[in-house]
């Protein structure tokens, strides 16, 4: 009798080995600061400084940082500056 292992060919999702936990949502973003994170692909950037300018738009005395990532996923000590430096980060991607 010969023993059969079976062994799945798919590995397991970049987005599961790196995911990250979250904080609650603040009430609102009065009185923050807003992190942006783009990870360099086309287009991010542009949904990114827009949606910036809108929350600067909707709320009082929100600051808002840029941060560039330069590849996808953003570096590790990219995403833990915004983290430390900001109430709320926000990460796009666009192509």
């Amino acid at each position: 009798m010969h023993l059969l292992e079976v062994l799945n060919p798919v590995a397991t999702q970049r987005g599961v080995l790196t995911a990250m936990t979250t904080t609650p949502r603040p009430a609102s973003l009065d009185n923050k600061t807003v992190g942006l994170l783009w990870s360099g692909t086309h287009g991010g950037d542009v949904a990114l400084k827009r949606a910036g300018e809108m929350i600067q738009e909707r709320f009082q005395n929100v600051s808002v940082n840029f941060y560039t990532g330069g590849n996808y996923p953003a570096p590790p000590p990219i995403v833990k500056q915004a983290g430390e430096e900001c109430d709320v980060v926000i990460g796009a991607t666009a192509d």
